[in-house]
């Protein structure tokens, strides 16, 4: 299959895991991708095993300049056409036993980390013609989860950010989505690269 054919996408936390499914899926698709994640042996084994279609870069979500040399990587692989903001923490407290730092982690990475994510990309994937974000969440997003306050709280922001992204860059075409994350069915629903 080659439904993504040409097109270039950044996958942010695409070293193992979902991320990892994401990018052999995009590659067999015909895509290639720049894999952006802080584990860098994984990554760049992971890149190693997909070929010349796969690039690896260290990427902390919560640094601009790390979303910023991702960027360019993309560039030189033929542009941007897709963002998978992949990358997030999730570790467990209740309420009473999540301190300021705790919360605050997951705040920078699930939620800052996808707000560097669509902000950073926008020139560069308008400039290829348009494309699609989308923002990886959880049924976390939709109810109330014991022991997940930190979590809960990043993932309904992300929500709100989703919705108002996609109507700020909707006259770029580029398109903003989320997805919950509940099983590897999600992927193959993805819009990057439908209509585009």
């Amino acid at each position: 299959m080659d439904r993504l054919n040409g097109k270039v996408i950044l996958i942010s936390g695409g070293a193992r895991g979902q991320g990892a499914a994401e990018a052999r899926l995009f590659v067999a698709e015909g895509a290639r991708v720049v894999i952006g994640d802080v584990l860098e042996t994984d990554g760049r084994q992971l890149a190693s095993e997909l070929g010349p279609a796969a690039a690896f870069v260290r990427q902390d979500v919560t640094q601009e300049g790390d979303w910023e040399t991702a960027v360019k990587v993309a560039e030189k692989l033929g542009g941007l056409h897709g963002l998978v903001n992949n990358a997030g923490i999730y570790q467990p407290r209740t309420l009473t036993e999540t301190d300021t730092e705790l919360f605050e982690r997951h705040t920078r990475v699930n939620q800052l980390g996808c707000f560097l994510g669509m902000k950073t990309v926008v020139p560069l994937m308008a400039q290829s013609g348009g494309g699609s974000i989308v923002n990886i969440s959880s049924v976390a997003g939709l109810r109330g989860s014991p022991g997940a306050i930190a979590y809960s709280a990043t993932k309904w922001a992300l929500r709100g950010m989703t919705k108002a992204a996609a109507i700020d860059l909707a006259p770029r075409k580029i398109r903003v989505a989320l997805f919950r994350r509940t099983s590897s069915a999600v992927i193959a629903r993805s819009p990057v690269g439908r209509g585009s």
